[in-house]
Formats: C-alpha cells, sequence, structure tokens
C-alpha cells in the first residue's frame, strides 16, 4: 500500500502490471549477493522506484548510514552481553556474538572517526 501511494504521483499506471505479491520482484541482487546487512536493511521499495524507476534496485544513497547504525547497534549488543550475559538465549549466544564480529570487521574501520 505505501508503495502504491508514494508512486502515485509520478504515474502510477507505469507500474501497474508489478505482481507487488512476488517478493522476486522487489530484492536488490546486487545488495541481496553483497550486503552482510542485507536483511535488516530498511528500504522503501516506493523511494527506490522514484529514484531508479525499478522496484529491483534498491536506492544505495542510505548505505553509509545504515551500515553505521548496524555498527552502533552490534556495539550496544556487544556491552549488554559483558554486562548480563542471560540477556541472550544460551542457543543464540553464539551466533550473536559471531554477528556482532562481522559487523564490526566489516565496517569498523570505515566508521572508526564516528566510533570514538
Amino acid at each position: 500500500m505505501a508503495i502504491r501511494m508514494a508512486c502515485f504521483r509520478k504515474g502510477a499506471s507505469a507500474h501497474s502490471h508489478t505482481d507487488y505479491s512476488n517478493d522476486e520482484n522487489f530484492i536488490d541482487e546486487e545488495c541481496f549477493n553483497n550486503c552482510y546487512i542485507y536483511p535488516l536493511c530498511g528500504t522503501c521499495a516506493g523511494a527506490s522506484y522514484l529514484v531508479n524507476k525499478s522496484f529491483k534496485k534498491r536506492d544505495k544513497r542510505r548505505c553509509r548510514i545504515q551500515k553505521l547504525v548496524a555498527l552502533f547497534i552490534a556495539d550496544l549488543q556487544a556491552k549488554r552481553i559483558l554486562k548480563n550475559p542471560d540477556c541472550i538465549e544460551k542457543d543464540q549466544l553464539y551466533s550473536t556474538i559471531e554477528a556482532i564480529k562481522k559487523i564490526k570487521s566489516l565496517y569498523y574501520d570505515e566508521y572508526k572517526q564516528y566510533c570514538q
């Protein structure tokens, strides 16, 4: 519904053929294959359509801020675990720590100036 509303003013008939129930019409292959935080990235398909004339190609202008947010959230989660290791279910603790380490290894060097 939000997609249709965002695109309404710019000629809704241009994408009226889009099958909104088919997830494949909204998956950006480049992001899916190359971005670790792809499953968490909050993008607006309507905004992507307005910028790229495609629902499949995401608007990449928000990538840097999304990576920075992921880095800060990973740091916050690490501090929570150190303070109270029982805050995470035992069966999820290892994968959570590994995800924190991966996010830090991917993004810390690029954003360390903001993490002081």
